[in-house]
């Protein structure tokens, strides 16, 4: 007799052009079956091959999660179109798919093979649940990565202009042109950060909550919105420590026989959000009396002092996700009472 189906999984590895297939089957017997599908594109005509191929199998949608990995910006469009057509749809994080493949005795690594993976993790392992953010926290997290293109952009530029100005042969025209790539940039910048600032002001519970945030010495609106943005306002995040770890601020350790490694953050999370927190933590030591007592008291206790700094951004943005989550302005008393329980954790 044969065993009847406890859960399907679809793992999809997503790439730029293409999505691999694979459809995993869970048996009441705990057995497996995994059927494979050729590549389609990564665009509309390949999400409805998709759904098309799940309808010939007579999947139903109640028995079935959607697995994919999360990848910068290719996989959005399908776990929208996937979400909307009624699917329960999981977007994994990738430090935690590495985690699990590299549980597998699985040497090769293709596309086919990673789906195969993902659909293995959807059958055995209960994911949470995707959901589309908020369009306010899409268009917020795109302006404040243009935004630091920008930035980027204007540094570059700044750098070629001051070495063609000091060399020994200037050429004025070249000059001009610097300053003029230069001007644009600058208003560029300041046109994205005026629409931030529109976009919040058109919202007044994000505008409230973002209140909130800039209660803090030492965080402005630009490094709020970037949080913000970057986080979807915090929507799948459920704790400190996933926070801590989404952000790459989660604490590594190597130790083997008598080795031992130096402690460090992982950094292997959103680059946005630390990079944005640098220039918060440099105004907090100075501006805030609370976070400047807990940078000087790990300073002499770390071999740099940007361990010491990098603790302090930490904190920072385990403060405004608290403060975010209930919706509190700050108050420096609480943290006094909390700064010495973060200390030990907060190397970077």
């Amino acid at each position: 007799m044969e065993a009847d189906v406890l859960k399907h999984a679809l793992g999809i590895d997503v790439a730029k052009d293409t999505l691999a297939i694979c459809l995993g089957t869970l048996k009441t017997d705990l057995e497996k079956e995994f059927i494979f599908k050729g590549d389609v594109a990564n665009d509309s005509s390949g999400f409805q091959k998709i759904t098309g191929w799940l309808n010939k199998l007579n999947i139903l949608k109640e028995k079935l999660v959607v697995v994919m990995e999360a990848t910068g910006v290719y996989h959005e469009a399908l776990a929208v179109y996937l979400h909307q057509s009624g699917y329960t749809v999981s977007v994994m994080q990738s430090g935690r798919v590495k985690r699990y493949a590299q549980s597998l005795d699985q040497r090769s690594k293709t596309d086919a093979l990673d789906s195969r993976m993902l659909a293995m993790l959807g059958c055995e392992r209960k994911l949470t649940n995707w959901s589309p953010p908020d369009k306010a926290f899409q268009q917020l997290k795109a302006l404040s990565r243009e935004r630091s293109f920008l930035l980027k952009e204007k540094n570059v530029e700044n750098n070629r202009l001051h070495a063609v100005e000091t060399a020994a042969y200037s050429n004025k025209k070249e000059v001009k042109r610097y300053a003029r790539r230069l001007k644009l940039l600058e208003e560029q910048l300041e046109e994205v950060e005026q629409e931030m600032r529109d976009l919040v002001a058109s919202d007044e519970k994000l505008a409230q909550k973002m209140r909130y945030l800039e209660s803090i010495p030492g965080v402005s609106f630009l490094s709020a919105a970037t949080v913000v943005g970057e986080t979807c306002g915090f929507n799948e995040i459920n704790s400190a420590k996933q926070l801590t770890s989404y952000a790459g601020f989660d604490v590594v350790l190597k130790e083997s026989g008598n080795f031992r490694g130096s402690t460090k953050i992982s950094k292997k999370g959103n680059k946005h959000i630390r990079s944005i927190l640098y220039m918060p933590s440099m105004t907090a030591i100075r501006v805030n009396p609370t976070l400047r007592e807990f940078y000087l008291r790990l300073k002499p206790n770390k071999a740099k002092p940007i361990v010491a700094l990098v603790a302090v951004q930490r904190k920072l943005l385990l403060l405004m996700y608290s403060l975010y989550k209930k919706e509190e302005f700050y108050s420096p008393l609480p943290q006094e009472k909390t700064a010495r329980a973060l200390s030990p954790c907060c190397a970077g």
